[in-house]
């Protein structure tokens, strides 16, 4: 069975600069934010360009996968979803390149307003039926997580009270412990020990010199980590940023209590 590689995260959880690190790397074509409903879900968020969640696109516009002289004809392939990633794992293959998709768990497990969440991994499911996956999950800690996104998304305050939040990460959660999980926290502290870890779980060749080259990776995202070419270790912020009255009440929430209580061996609620 061939094999291909994940990498799964949600919003604000680090998957921009771990996958451009990973993009980085010998020998590697990397697709950005794929989802096989990712076209149609970015033409209803209005925002950004609908046609960077074409994974046709991104391959060939970004990591100049096909020969130029057919690039319309490869542009305008009408084929579904799943041929398009078959054949892009074809070419890779061909070229004795590995193929990387960052997947866009937004969508599965938040998904508002744009589209009603599932709780399941679209493209995990879809793959799984035909190739042997290569995945790691990313954490990041569920107040800094909820914070980051409360900041950054501008339709996050509207649509998600803290109760959604929490329904969607703990199912992601669920999900990444039956495999590999990164914490985006150890990733800032020892980034050269991280990446070492993931390109052997993803056997994929390390290269020293990646930083070199984060310039020239092309992917979607977060804007700062998407113009970077170092690795920034950020603080944490979510204990000085809510207020003590909100802490007191997120702090003797059920569904917080339980999540921290699955998370123990990861994150330790103080």
């Amino acid at each position: 069975m061939d094999t291909i590689r994940i990498i799964n995260n949600l919003p604000r959880s680090g998957g921009t600069i771990i996958s451009k690190c990973l993009g980085a790397q010998k020998d590697i074509v990397l697709l950005s934010e794929i989802h096989p409903q990712g076209t149609k879900i970015r033409e209803s968020m209005k925002i950004g360009k609908i046609f960077y969640g074409d994974p046709m696109f991104q391959a060939q516009e970004w990591n100049s996968l096909f020969d130029k002289s057919n690039k319309e004809k490869i542009l305008n392939l009408n084929y579904d979803f799943e041929k398009k990633i078959d054949l892009i794992f074809e070419k890779t293959v061909l070229l004795n390149k590995k193929l990387i998709i960052r997947d866009w768990a937004f969508v599965d497990y938040f998904g508002k307003p744009f589209i009603d969440p599932t709780y399941k991994n679209s493209l995990l499911d879809l793959l799984n039926k035909k190739y042997k996956v290569l995945n790691f999950h990313i954490l990041r800690h569920p107040l800094e997580l909820y914070v980051s996104c409360f900041k950054s998304l501008i339709f996050f305050k509207e649509h998600y009270k803290f109760d959604s939040f929490l329904k969607g990460y703990r199912n992601f959660f669920l999900d990444a412990i039956k495999g590999n999980v990164c914490k985006y926290e150890n990733f800032l502290l020892k980034p050269e020990k991280c990446l070492k870890n993931m390109c052997d779980f993803l056997d994929i060749d390390y290269d020293n010199n990646y930083l070199t080259k984060l310039k020239n990776i092309k992917l979607t995202g977060d804007s700062k980590a998407i113009n970077s070419i170092e690795i920034y270790n950020k603080k944490n912020v979510a204990q000085n940023l809510i207020k003590k009255e909100d802490k007191d009440k997120i702090y003797n929430h059920v569904g917080f209590i339980k999540l921290m209580h699955d998370l123990k061996d990861y994150y330790q609620n103080e």
